[in-house]
């Protein structure tokens, strides 16, 4: 397998995860439509969807080297967890708030009726 094939199949499986991870957004939010409650768009749900993926493997990858620093190795250290796992954790997580969050009754709303 040659290194384009090999990164084919990774662009490919990380757009695959974000499919399934939108596809079971999207059926909360036709529950919520159902029950006639705002939802969400297509790109809210797609940026949700990235953002948790991203949250998942900085999350997974900081868990493994978390025993290297509770051990004291010379090159890990739980400074540099938090700079290479910490901040884009961080920054996923805020993604994920900005694009799952909802605005209060009414405001910005369009298509509320004045009283």
């Amino acid at each position: 397998m040659s290194d384009f094939e090999f990164l084919a199949v990774i662009v490919l499986g990380f757009a695959a995860v974000v499919a399934v991870i939108w596809f079971i957004l999207n059926l909360r939010e036709k529950g919520r439509a159902a029950a006639g409650q705002p939802r969400h768009s297509a790109v809210r749900l797609v940026f949700g969807a990235i953002a948790l993926l991203v949250m998942i493997f900085t999350g997974g990858c900081a868990l493994i080297f978390i025993p290297d620093a509770m051990k004291g190795t010379q090159y890990v250290g739980f400074d540099a967890i938090a700079v290479l796992a910490g901040i884009p954790f961080a920054v996923a997580l805020l993604i994920f708030w900005l694009a799952m969050r909802r605005s209060p009754a009414g405001a910005g709303d369009s298509t509320a009726k004045p009283e």
